[in-house]
C-alpha cells in the first residue's frame, strides 16, 4: 500500500544518526559506513529526500521565487499599516479597520498546520502553486473592493494563500539542499523578511500619499506572477505516490476542522475583546471557552485517534523540536507588540508621517539583517546553534528592556541605537530556531516537513496573539492613564476626545500645545507598559534557549550521501529476504518431523 496511506510512518532510527555499518558483501561500503551517519527523514510521499535536491539554475530560479513569495506576504502583514486611516475615510468604516490587519493574520496563522500536510499528500509544487493563486486572487479583491466587507474578504482569501506560502516556500527551500548548506538559505529567509519589513510602511506611505491605496495589493500581482511561472516552469520534484483516492483518504479531517476552529475562535476573542466587545461579554467569554472545548477535543483526536496526526506527538516530545518552537512563539509575541508600538510611538508621539515612520523603523529592520545573516555564516562555519540562540535570547531581554527608556523627548541616537538589539535578537532566534528544529526532528517520515510547518504555525500565532495583546494592554494602561489624570486637562476636551485621539491624530494636532504635551505623554506611559510587557515575556524566552540541544550542524561528510543510503536499504531488503527464507526454511523443517 502506498506510503501516504500507512500510518508507519516508521522510525528508520530511533536516534538523530543511522549506524550504517552492517554491510558484508562490499567493503568499499563497509569501509564508508563504518560510523554513524546523519540521515534526514524522508518526506512521507513514497519520495527520498534525495530526489529532491537542486543544483544549477533550477535551484537559483526556484529558490528566488520561494524568496519573492516569502517577500510579498512579509510585506502584505506591514504595508498596511500607513492606509488604515485612508480606507477607513473611503468606506466611512473605522471601527473595522482593524480587521484588515486582523484579517490577514488570523486565517495566515490558522492554516500553517495544515498547509504541511497537504504538502505531504498532494506534492509541494502543487500546494504552493495553489496557496500562490488565492494569495494573488486575494490581492485582486483587496484592491477592486468597492466596501470595507469586500476588502476585508479578499485580505483573509490572501491570509489563507500567505499561509500555505509562508510554510510551503520553508519546505521547499530546506528539500532543495541538504541540511549541512541550510544555514546560509535561512539567512536570505530572514533577509527577505527584514527588507518585506522595511518596504512595507514605505511603499504603502509611497502608494497612498502619491497614487491611490490600490497599489498596495496590486503590487502583488505581477511578482507573485513571474514566481508562478518560475516554479510551474523550474520546480518539477518527483511525483507524490498514491492514487487521487488514496491521497484524499489521507487526510485527516477531523484533526485539521478541530484545529481550525479552535485556533480561530482564540484569536477571534482576542482580536474582538476591549475593542468590539467588553472583555467580559458574553460573546468573547463565549469564544473563549469553545475554543479551549474545542482545543481538547483536537488534542485527543490528534494523539489517540488520528491515523496521520496534524501534529504528531513526537513533535511535541522532541525537546530538540519544541524547545525552540516555543521560544519562537514567544519571540514573535514580543516582536509583532514593540512594532506595532514602535510605529504608535513614531507617529503620535514624534508626529512622524507614514513615510517618516517607516524611515525611523530602519534600524530595527537592519538589525535584523545583520542578525539573520551574520548568524547564518557563523552556523556554517562552527557548526554550533545552541550558543548563537542564547545569545539571541539575552539580546532580546536587553534589548525589549531598553526600549522602556524611550520618550517623547529622547534624542535621535536614541531611537537608533536602542532598536539595534532588538532587530539582532530576532534575526538570531528566527535561524537558530528553524535549524534546530530541522536537526532534530524525528527520524520518521514526513517529521522534518512537519516540524518546519510546526515552526511557522508557532510563528505566526505568536505574532498573531502578540499584536492583539499589546493592543489589549495599550488599551487597557491607556483608559485607565486618561481615568487618573482627566481633571488635569480642566475641562479642554472630553475623555472620549483623548481616547480618540490615537485613531485621529490630526485631532491630537490641533489642540494647543500644553494640553497636546499631556496627551502624549499619557500615550507614551501606555506604550511603555507595552515594551515592559515584552521585555517580561522575552525574558522568559530567553531562559528556553539555555535548553536548546547541543548538537551540531553536521559537516557535509557526515551526512548519509545516497550511494549510501541506497546500500543501506539494500542490505536491510537482503537481510529481511534471508530471515523471510529462514523462517521458510524453519517451517518446512518443523512439517517434516511432524511427518515423521
Amino acid at each position: 500500500m502506498s506510503s501516504i496511506t500507512d500510518k508507519a510512518e516508521g522510525e528508520l532510527s530511533a536516534n538523530n544518526t543511522i549506524n550504517t555499518s552492517s554491510g558484508h558483501h562490499n567493503a568499499d561500503v563497509e569501509a564508508q559506513t563504518s560510523q554513524k551517519k546523519f540521515f534526514e527523514g524522508n518526506a512521507g510521499d513514497g519520495t527520498t529526500v534525495y530526489d529532491q535536491y537542486l543544483t544549477g539554475y533550477k535551484f537559483v530560479l526556484c529558490f528566488m521565487s520561494c524568496l519573492i513569495t516569502m517577500f510579498l506576504i512579509g510585506l502584505d502583514q506591514t504595508i498596511v499599516i500607513t492606509l488604515l486611516t485612508t480606507v477607513g475615510e473611503k468606506f466611512n468604516a473605522y471601527d473595522k479597520v482593524g480587521w484588515i490587519t486582523s484579517g490577514y493574520l488570523l486565517t495566515m496563522s490558522v492554516l500553517a498546520p495544515t498547509w504541511g500536510r497537504i504538502s505531504i499528500t498532494f506534492g509541494r509544487k502543487y500546494s504552493i502553486l495553489c496557496a500562490v493563486v488565492l494569495f494573488e486572487v486575494g490581492s485582486l479583491i483587496t484592491a477592486l473592493a468597492n466596501s470595507m466587507n469586500m476588502l476585508i474578504g479578499g485580505r483573509v482569501l490572501s491570509g489563507i494563500g500567505g499561509g500555505g506560502i509562508q510554510s510551503l516556500a520553508f519546505i521547499i527551500a530546506s528539500e532543495m539542499v541538504p541540511i549541512h548548506r541550510r544555514a546560509v538559505i535561512f539567512a536570505f529567509f530572514g533577509l527577505t523578511f527584514a527588507l518585506s519589513s522595511v518596504a512595507g510602511p514605505l511603499v504603502g506611505g509611497a502608494f497612498t500619499e502619491h497614487v491611490t491605496w490600490r497599489w498596495c495589493f496590486y503590487i502583488n500581482l505581477p511578482l507573485g506572477g513571474i514566481s508562478f511561472l518560475a516554479l510551474s516552469c523550474f520546480f518539477n520534484p518527483p511525483k507524490a505516490k498514491g492514487t487521487l483516492k488514496e491521497k484524499l483518504k489521507s487526510i485527516d479531517y477531523v484533526g485539521n476542522i478541530l484545529l481550525i476552529i479552535a485556533v480561530l475562535f482564540f484569536l477571534l476573542a482576542i482580536s474582538l475583546g476591549g475593542v468590539n466587545f467588553p472583555w467580559r461579554s458574553g460573546a468573547v467569554i463565549s469564544l473563549f471557552v469553545l475554543s479551549g472545548v474545542i482545543a481538547v477535543l483536537f488534542f485527543v483526536w490528534n494523539f489517540r485517534y488520528s491515523k496521520l496526526p496534524v501534529l504528531p506527538m513526537n513533535l511535541f516530545t522532541t525537546l530538540g523540536v519544541s524547545i525552540p518552537v516555543a521560544t519562537l512563539f514567544l519571540s514573535f509575541f514580543c516582536f509583532m507588540g514593540i512594532s506595532v508600538y514602535l510605529s504608535t510611538y513614531f507617529q503620535i508621539v514624534n508626529n512622524a508621517d507614514a513615510m517618516q515612520t517607516g524611515l525611523h523603523l530602519l534600524p530595527i529592520l537592519i538589525s535584523i539583517i545583520v542578525g539573520s545573516i551574520s548568524t547564518g555564516i557563523l552556523m556554517k562555519s562552527t557548526r554550533h546553534i545552541k550558543p548563537f540562540a542564547i545569545f539571541g535570547g539575552v539580546a532580546g531581554s536587553v534589548g525589549l528592556g531598553t526600549l522602556t527608556l524611550l520618550n517623547q523627548n529622547s534624542s535621535r541616537a536614541d531611537k537608533i541605537g536602542l532598536l539595534i538589539l532588538p532587530g539582532i535578537s530576532i534575526g538570531v532566534l528566527l535561524q537558530t530556531g528553524m535549524m534546530s528544529a530541522q536537526l532534530n526532528a524525528p527520524k520518521s517520515e514526513s517529521s522534518t516537513i512537519l516540524a518546519t510547518s510546526f515552526f511557522n504555525f508557532a510563528r505566526s500565532l505568536g505574532g498573531a496573539i502578540g499584536a492583539n495583546m499589546a493592543q489589549t494592554i495599550f488599551n487597557s494602561s491607556y483608559k485607565s492613564i486618561v481615568a487618573k489624570n482627566l481633571h488635569e486637562l480642566n475641562g479642554k476636551i472630553t475623555r472620549e476626545q483623548v481616547l480618540s485621539v490615537t485613531a485621529s491624530p490630526a485631532f491630537l494636532k490641533s489642540l494647543d500645545k500644553e494640553t497636546r504635551d499631556l496627551v502624549i505623554s499619557w500615550i507614551m506611559s501606555a506604550v511603555r507598559n507595552v515594551f515592559i510587557t515584552s521585555a517580561s515575556l522575552m525574558c522568559f524566552s530567553s531562559l528556553l534557549t539555555v535548553f536548546y540541544s547541543n548538537k551540531r550542524i553536521p559537516a557535509k561528510e557526515e551526512v548519509m550521501s545516497k550511494e549510501e543510503y541506497e546500500a543501506q536499504q539494500g542490505q536491510a531488503q537482503e537481510q529481511s529476504q534471508a530471515e523471510g527464507e529462514g523462517e521458510a526454511q524453519g517451517e518446512a523443517q518443523e512439517e517434516a518431523k511432524a511427518e515423521n
